[in-house]
């Protein structure tokens, strides 16, 4: 005879009174957490629809936890083809914004200009970086702007902005040292028609902009150029080198791992850090000990400043200075790699682009005058093709930020993506300006295609705020944009007046390779370290 209701409820409560507490409080934690959920759900969405916001389309996924786009998102990486992923994902929506379940979480993507727009300007403090990004950044750049957010961030980039003043960003007489030094790699080996051997472009342009960054920001340069000309791999700059390259590397690895990026790398990284903080204290000593001699001290100028600015506090000294080459160094290569990949695949704008640079600058035997920041600011379709280049091959395709309080975003919601959307605090909103920037409805049908010329007219989202983002925007746009731009211009300049005709020898012209670390840099299917591969002619 099966048990009476009574009886059975009897039972139950017998088993549960003679069972131990510690068996019981994990199945009371797990109901009090269930319930908890259920109710922040429910609050949640009382709020969300006070606020007439819709969801997002969410991105489907096979596997549980989006396993499935985690495993899908590492092979695009390792075949480097990562933005290209992301941007075959919005296609495969046929949307501008989107939702993703990921380990447990729910976050965002977006490509659409007013939720940039709104996260990075006029919602600007609803938006920070994150605990777990801030937090991986932190270990290498400590208080560095880079890896602040909120109060001290605002308080670090008061302290940095003087630093950026248009002397400092004109220094171009520094940098013609190094570009002179580049031209001697790019041509140790040369043939009796002035063509040079194979070179990748893209592997030498970080040793150019590190040893000039180094230079202008300590007052020492790491010298990795003229240390390739002397093969000279003991070299304390080359160690600073490649202590540097991996530092990224393994950064961006643990980025992409978001609240789990402790998993990876920590030993390594505090090695490489070890590095790099023994050449920026060998260069706060050399300017103390240039100093007591009674030596010229005007190389260690930025230095001074800085050091005077964190109130004598070289650690913190230590810190920004590797703040700023990181967001310096490899944002001024990446564009310069991606000119000269683009200018390989177009010699209708090689040549044109050359053509202005004679007519502006002379040759580079004959110079018509000196090359400046005003000068470079005046040559438009020198700022067209950087433009360009900037466009198509966005230096950080990826971004993100997260809601530090419960929030919402103008647009993406609903069946047709036209309504706002409810981004409750701790969501993370990814947002990729690689794709904002190649979309046809904005850019018309040829934005995949390399054409400066769009720029003349402000052709299509080339005229309008938000559609062109390639170094932020609001309160956090890039410091050292200015820098970077220069910097590119000016290399660029010299480098089509020296050299008169380019051959690309890259292997695989059918797709963008994309070498993705912090920042994105060209690709090569043979060796990452030989991309932007070509032959140059000496005029």
């Amino acid at each position: 005879m099966s048990p009476t209701l009574s009886e059975a409820a009897f039972s139950t409560q017998a088993v549960l009174s003679r069972a131990p507490l510690y068996l019981l409080l994990p199945l009371i934690l797990l109901a009090l957490t269930l319930l908890n959920r259920i109710f922040q759900a429910l609050r949640l969405s009382r709020k969300a629809r006070k606020l007439s916001c819709l969801p997002a389309p969410l991105e489907p996924s096979s596997l549980p936890l989006g396993i499935d786009t985690v495993l899908a998102s590492l092979r695009a990486d390792r075949e480097q083809r990562t933005p290209d992923h992301v941007a075959a994902r919005f296609a495969a929506l046929g949307v501008h914004t989107f939702r993703i379940s990921l380990l447990g979480t729910t976050n965002l993507v977006t490509a659409d200009p007013r939720n940039i727009q709104a996260m990075l300007a006029t919602q600007f403090w609803d938006f920070g970086m994150g605990l777990a990004r801030s937090t991986n950044l932190r270990a290498v750049l400590g208080r560095s702007i880079f890896a602040a957010d909120g109060a001290a961030w605002r308080s670090a980039r008061e302290m940095m902005r003087p630093l950026f003043s248009r002397d400092n960003v004109s220094r171009l007489d520094l940098l013609e040292e190094h570009v002179q030094t580049l031209f001697r790699c790019i041509e140790r080996e040369k043939n009796d028609k002035g063509w040079t051997g194979p070179v990748s472009l893209a592997n030498l342009f970080p040793s150019l902009t590190l040893d000039s960054a180094t230079e202008l920001f300590l007052g020492q340069s790491t010298s990795t150029l003229e240390a390739r000309l002397r093969d000279d791999h003991s070299h304390p700059g080359t160690e600073f080198h490649h202590a540097f390259e991996r530092m990224l590397a393994v950064l961006g690895i643990r980025m992409r791992l978001r609240s789990f990026y402790w998993l990876y790398g920590t030993k390594e990284l505090q090695q490489c850090v070890r590095t790099l903080h023994a050449f920026v204290d060998d260069a706060i000593t050399a300017s103390d000990e240039a100093r007591r001699r009674g030596d010229s001290v005007a190389q260690y100028d930025f230095l001074d400043v800085l050091r005077e600015r964190c109130a004598g506090d070289d650690t913190e000294v230590r810190e920004q200075v590797l703040g700023l080459l990181a967001a310096g160094r490899d944002t001024t290569a990446s564009l310069m790699s991606w000119t000269w990949y683009s200018l390989l695949r177009s010699p209708r704008v090689f040549a044109k682009l050359r053509a202005e640079f004679h007519a502006a600058f002379g040759s580079s035997s004959s110079p018509a005058e000196n090359v400046t920041f005003a000068s470079l600011k005046q040559c438009a379709y020198l700022q067209h093709v950087l433009s360009e280049t900037l466009r198509l091959h966005s230096v950080v395709p990826f971004n993100s930020r997260r809601a530090l309080k419960d929030t919402t975003l103008p647009s993406g919601g609903g069946p047709d993506g036209s309504a706002p959307i409810f981004v409750p605090a701790g969501t993370e909103v990814n947002f990729s300006t690689h794709v904002l920037h190649r979309r046809k409805d904005l850019w018309g049908e040829d934005a995949d295609e390399f054409v400066p010329e769009r720029w003349e007219k402000k052709r299509g989202a080339a005229g309008a705020a938000w559609h062109f983002a390639p170094f932020n925007g609001g309160p956090r746009i890039c410091i050292g944009q200015q820098l970077a731009l220069t910097e590119a211009g000016y290399v660029l300049v010299r480098m089509l007046q020296r050299y008169e005709a380019v051959e690309g020898l890259d292997v695989d012209r059918t797709r963008d390779w994309h070498n993705f670390t912090v920042v994105c840099s060209p690709g090569s299917p043979v060796d990452r370290n030989e991309a932007v591969l070509c032959r140059l002619k000496v005029a």
